[in-house]
Formats: C-alpha cells, sequence, structure tokens
C-alpha cells in the first residue's frame, strides 16, 4: 500500500493525501475521507519519505558495547523513557566490543536518517578508525552525543563519570580501614575506563607512600565475572587482604573465587567493585562499591541532544564530568 493507493482509493490526488498526513491545509470532509481509508488499509507513511520532505526525523539511535552488562539497562530504560516523552522513537544498537558492528550500526543509522545518536562505547576496540564517519554524520546535520567516552576532537558532546576519582577514593577507603596489601583488576589496559580507574588507585598508593607492586595489578580480559573470579583467585594465592574491582561484575565474580577458596569476606579479604548496579545490593556479601550517577547521566544526555536537534543549544560542544561516590556495604 502507498500513498498513491490511498489517494486513488480515496478519490483525491497523492499531494492530498500528503498534505492530511504532514497537517497541511485541506477541506475537512477530504481529511475525514483520506483518513478512513488511512484506517481501513492499516497504512502507515515511510518515515524516510517525511524526512525528505520536511528534512527532519524523530529517530534517535543509541549505541551500546553489551546490553547483556547490568548497567547498561538503565541507560537504555532512562533513553527509552525520555524521548518518548519528548516525541522521538528509539533505535537500539549492540556493538559486542566489536568495531566492524559499531561501523554497520553507524551506517544503519545514517540511511536512517536519525536526527540524533548517542554513543556508550567504551568497552571494545578502538573505534578512531569511525571517526571520519562520525565527522560525516555531523556535517550532515546529525546530532551526537558521546557518555563514558573520548571526543578525542571531534565535535561532539561529551558526558563521563570521573573515573580517577572514583577508584581514587575507594583505595584510599581501604587503606584507611587497615588493609596493606590491595591489588587491583580490571579489564583490558588500552580502554579509557580501565587507564583512568587505574591511576585513581595509583595515585591513592602513592599518597601513602607505597609502591604498587605490579604482580598485584591486572588489566587483562573483558569486565566480567569470569575474568573477576580467575584474576581475583590469582591475586588470593599472592596473598592480597584487599581488591579494588574495576567494575561490580568483577566483583561479583572475585567473592565467587574467595568462597570457593574458602576465604571469608570481610574478614579475610576486602572486595570493593564500581558502578553499583542493581545486584550490588542483593548478593551476599552485599557489595561495597564506587556508584556512577548512570541514570542522571542518560537523562542529561538526552536533554543535551534533544536541545541541539531542535536549535535550542548552540554554541561549542560541552563535556561535563560527574563525580561518583562510595557506597558502604558488608564486603569491605
Amino acid at each position: 500500500m502507498t500513498i498513491y493507493d490511498i489517494a486513488e482509493k480515496a478519490g483525491v490526488s497523492s499531494a492530498t493525501v500528503s498534505r492530511v498526513l504532514n497537517d497541511g491545509t485541506v477541506r475537512a470532509a477530504t481529511k475525514e475521507r483520506v483518513l478512513r481509508v488511512i484506517k481501513k488499509e492499516n497504512y502507515i507513511p515511510d518515515s524516510r519519505g517525511i524526512y525528505l520532505k520536511k528534512m527532519q526525523t524523530k529517530k534517535i539511535g543509541l549505541i551500546v558495547p553489551d546490553i547483556t552488562n547490568p548497567g547498561y539497562p538503565v541507560t537504555v530504560k532512562v533513553v527509552h523513557d525520555f524521548l518518548k516523552n519528548s516525541g522521538y522513537h528509539l533505535i537500539l544498537g549492540n556493538t559486542y566490543g566489536d568495531i566492524s558492528e559499531e561501523k554497520d550500526i553507524l551506517e544503519m543509522l545514517q540511511r536512517e536518517r536519525v536526527a540524533g545518536i548517542i554513543v556508550e562505547t567504551c568497552e571494545g576496540e578502538d573505534d578512531t578508525s569511525l571517526y571520519p564517519l562520525f565527522n560525516s554524520l555531523v556535517d550532515n546535520g546529525v546530532r551526537i552525543v558521546f557518555m563514558g567516552k573520548k571526543r578525542d576532537g571531534l565535535p561532539v558532546d561529551v558526558l563521563t563519570v570521573d573515573n580517577m576519582q572514583g577508584t581514587y577514593k575507594i583505595t584510599r577507603y581501604l587503606l584507611n580501614t587497615g588493609r596493606k596489601k590491595v591489588g587491583f583488576i580490571a579489564g583490558r589496559k588500552d580502554l579509557r575506563a580501565t587507564e583512568e580507574r587505574l591511576s585513581g588507585y595509583t595515585k591513592a598508593m602513592n599518597e601513602r607512600n607505597i609502591a604498587v607492586d605490579p604482580t598485584l595489578v591486572i588489566c587483562d580480559g573483558e569486565y566480567n565475572s569470569e575474568y573477576g573470579e580467575k584474576w581475583g583467585k590469582e591475586l588470593f594465592r599472592k596473598g592480597v587482604d584487599a581488591l579494588a574491582c574495576g567494575n561490580d561484575l568483577m566483583a561479583f565474580g572475585a567473592a565467587r573465587a574467595a568462597e570457593k577458596m574458602k576465604i571469608k569476606v570481610p574478614e579475610d579479604i576486602a572486595i570493593t567493585g564500581f558502578d553499583d548496579i542493581s545486584l550490588a545490593s542483593m548478593v551476599r556479601p552485599q557489595l561495597t562499591t564506587v556508584r556512577q550517577p548512570l541514570a542522571e547521566i542518560a537523562e542529561r544526555g538526552c536533554e543535551i541532544l534533544i536541545e541541539r536537534i531542535e536549535g535550542k543549544k548552540t554554541g561549542d560542544p560541552e563535556e561535563i564530568l560527574f563525580q561518583p561516590e562510595i557506597v558502604l556495604r558488608e564486603s569491605a
């Protein structure tokens, strides 16, 4: 069913149907007749055609690295609800940390003529090879917001949490509670989150004049419970009495390793995470962690994106840094 079929059935021109669909000036009786046909035929207009007419769409793309990571559904829900309430529609892409997948998603969003894109791909391969594609999107009027991702000179707004400050605070807390041998584990070292969180750990250790033992620092693998258990087991064998983990999933894995090795948490070893996902308060022992204001970041990112799209916000791109906070629970 096309606009021409609707026009024929309603006994009007295709231009008249177009005006009905786009709230143009049409006689009431004619409009009613066209709408009756549209309803009867269950006709859905092609939004890409509307784009070509108006040079705008109500589609927004959101790209995340791993929807199975419990932190990302929070962002997806907030973004979906905010966009829906603002009259926009969400297209979700999941990269699996794969640069080719991210490229495919960006090109798909380009074909869909999205008005804006939110990118939250801080996990995965280095995607600097895609910067020409990002620049092309911006040049064609697509507004882009990065969350938790470096700008590297791109004309996009950036919102992120102060990762360094988060691990600095949690490591300092562990040292203040009397822990002497604090280890650190995280995902791959080439990731921004790893780099910044490791720097916070290093800063806290240096402030206490404690030399960072490279054998007690492991930044390898993925940010998941399997690697948390693997590296936790290795550091427990080296006698650490505290372990700062790069995220909550790794902390859960480390706690599982401690349980298997008959090591008591927090009596024998303190374990901390980063993110404060919902499961952090449900596991036993409850996890002491660094809370990221995930919902606040997502909502603010949506606000900025929509303001850019609708012309309510102009000027140079912004970079907003959110401060994390320690949440004390049973594990440390």
